[in-house]
C-alpha cells in the first residue's frame, strides 16, 4: 500500500506548484487520472494551508478500464519532471513512482482470474 500523504508531504512548495501548473496545462487525454493528480496536488497545497479533508486514492477516479492510459500518461508526466534540470524533482518523482506501483497492482488486481 503506498502512503499518498506522505509522498505529497515530501514535495516542496515550489515543486508541488510546478505539478498543478503542469496539470494544468495537460490536454484532457485521460480526465480520470489528471483529476486524480489535481485533487491530489491541490489536496497537499490546502493541508499546508491548513485545510483539512481526506485525500482520496486514485482508483476512486480511474476505473480499470482507464487503468492502461492512465499508467502510460503517468509515465509521460514523470518524464517531463524527470528531464526538467533546474530543480530537484526526486519527491515528485517519488510520486510518480508511487502512482505506477499502485496502477500498476491494480491492474494486475483488475486482471486476475480471481477478481
Amino acid at each position: 500500500m503506498i502512503d499518498f500523504v506522505v509522498l505529497l508531504a515530501a514535495i516542496d512548495d515550489r515543486s508541488l506548484q510546478a505539478l498543478i501548473a503542469t496539470i494544468e496545462q495537460l490536454p484532457a487525454v485521460v480526465p480520470a487520472l489528471q483529476a486524480w493528480l489535481d485533487h491530489a496536488a491541490r489536496w497537499e497545497y490546502d493541508r499546508r494551508k491548513g485545510m483539512n479533508y481526506p485525500l482520496q486514492g486514485p482508483m476512486a477516479a480511474i476505473s480499470p478500464e482507464e487503468l492502461p492510459e492512465a499508467l502510460a500518461a503517468s509515465a509521460l508526466i514523470a518524464q517531463c519532471f524527470r528531464r526538467d534540470r533546474r530543480r530537484d524533482a526526486s519527491a515528485v518523482l517519488a510520486f510518480f513512482e508511487g502512482l505506477r506501483e499502485t496502477l500498476s497492482n491494480e491492474r494486475m488486481r483488475a486482471e486476475s482470474p480471481l477478481h
